[in-house]
């Protein structure tokens, strides 16, 4: 199972509710009206977030983002099918010119692991996680040691992981993440990490600064060093526009 994902901010003029509004129900509809081979497709709207970090003027290229496209799909081929059809190339793309602020897109193309996810969203948030690798560590190199690290901050029960109520680690995958049809442009960062967290509504950004932290410190143990002026992270409301992959009982 592959996962396609993408950060989008609004187009100029419109407001965060217009747009909210606007891709669940009528961006989703046309989505739902032919699924294609689109297995699962689920919008994260932005609540909050923070980008970049303070005294480095690079976090200005990281722009904010009003929500995070995930579209499941079987393997590459299935995704390739989708994107070449006559309905995601004359309907599904073109509508994105009427929410998104398309050049400043940022899409990624990613395998999904270690998922616990919470059965219901109820009194959770989800929080994405964007990493950058610093300048100069390879990013398969910096994947995995950032990946131990994550590992290890899961196993202390009586470390920031007991704020989580859910988490998905994803490996990111070779190529661009159809950063053409989401009209991203080269100025945008291409991110070498990508996870999402679950946790209460009440101590959601507690638990993640928590969690931040205790990340960061143990990433530079094994060498993953962050770029944080390029990273970001987003709280989030889970919208599931649909989902067959729970019609046939295989998980996600």
């Amino acid at each position: 199972m592959i996962k396609l994902v993408a950060a989008a901010r609004r187009r100029p003029g419109m407001t965060h509710a217009e747009y909210a509004e606007y891709v669940e129900n009528v961006h989703g509809a046309i989505a739902r009206a032919d699924k294609l081979t689109v297995r699962k497709y689920v919008q994260n709207h932005v609540l909050d977030g923070a980008y970049g970090a303070l005294g480095d003027v690079g976090y200005q290229v990281t722009l904010p983002r009003d929500s995070v496209t995930e579209l499941y799909f079987d393997d590459l081929e299935s995704m390739a099918q989708t994107f070449a059809d006559p309905y995601t190339r004359e309907v599904v793309g073109p509508d994105g010119a009427n929410f998104s602020d398309q050049p400043a897109a940022v899409s990624m193309l990613v395998e999904e692991s270690a998922a616990e996810t919470p059965r219901s969203a109820t009194g959770t948030v989800k929080i994405l996680h964007f990493l950058k690798a610093a300048d100069g560590l390879a990013p398969e190199t910096f994947q995995q040691d950032l990946r131990q690290a994550y590992e290890e901050l899961l196993a202390d029960p009586a470390g920031p992981a007991q704020y989580l109520r859910g988490h998905a680690w994803h490996t990111p995958l070779p190529g661009d993440g159809m950063a053409a049809y989401f009209g991203g442009t080269s100025e945008q960062p291409a991110y070498d990490a990508y996870f999402a967290l679950w946790c209460d509504e009440a101590e959601a950004l507690t638990g993640f600064r928590a969690w931040q932290e205790a990340l960061a410190g143990q990433a530079e143990k094994h060498g993953a060093h962050l770029q944080p002026s390029l990273s970001f992270f987003l709280l989030t409301r889970e919208v599931v526009i649909f989902d067959d992959l729970a019609d046939d009982g295989t998980s996600a």
